[in-house]
């Protein structure tokens, strides 16, 4: 993972990324350089994503992560202030995380103390390849359900009543997508409310990053 990585458990752009169009071009002040893409809710509800509801957060991450990609924006280095002698890269950007959160008098200790540790270190996986978005999709709800044995890890990691914020970053290499995973564990989200912030944005920085 980049250890430059910025933005976790945030799904704001910081304002100084905010893409510059008075020159006519795509430009930034500092590496890495984020542009914001798309955002929608999705709805964790069981029912919905087995049967793949447009609303299910199966089916919104496979809309935006087949969008993200094909994108112009992942296809136009922007050009920066900041000194790079090798080439940009350009990763995907996908967050994932709750809406609505217990209030801190109901949150366990074991949440409070997490969410301190992994703003500042986030629990990371990935690693991994695959052949298509439909594939690495999959893997992302298993690892998000604790299934298979990142998933698994996660879990036993993520403890508690806790609930993991995700931001995945994701590249495509000739026809390989890898992913890679930071992840923000910390207070409870209310159970009430089966709906999840999602979104998708380009992030640049340099290849020996």
């Amino acid at each position: 993972m980049a250890a430059s990585a910025c933005f976790v458990g945030s799904l704001n752009v910081a304002a100084d990324d905010i893409d510059d169009e008075q020159t006519g071009g795509i430009t930034c002040r500092a590496l890495p350089h984020e542009r914001a893409l798309d955002s929608e809710l999705g709805s964790v509800g069981f029912m919905k994503n087995v049967a793949e509801h447009p609303e299910s957060i199966r089916a919104v991450a496979a809309r935006l992560l087949n969008k993200a990609l094909q994108s112009n924006e992942i296809k136009e280095p922007p050009v920066c202030d900041a000194d790079c002698a090798s080439p940009l890269k350009a990763d995907v950007v996908y967050r994932v995380e709750p809406t609505v959160f217990l209030p801190e008098p109901k949150q366990q200790a074991l949440c409070l103390n997490l969410e301190e540790q992994t703003k500042s270190e986030p629990m990371r996986f990935g690693n991994k390849e695959f052949e298509s978005v439909a594939k690495l999709n999959d893997w992302i709800m298993e690892f998000s359900q604790g299934r298979g044995d990142d998933g698994k890890l996660l879990y036993e990691q993520c403890g508690g009543n806790c609930s993991p914020r995700y931001t995945f970053y994701i590249a495509k290499n000739a026809e390989k997508l890898t992913i890679d995973a930071d992840i923000l564990c910390g207070l409870a989200r209310d159970k009430k409310s089966d709906q999840y912030a999602v979104s998708t944005s380009i992030r640049w920085q340099c290849t020996n990053n």
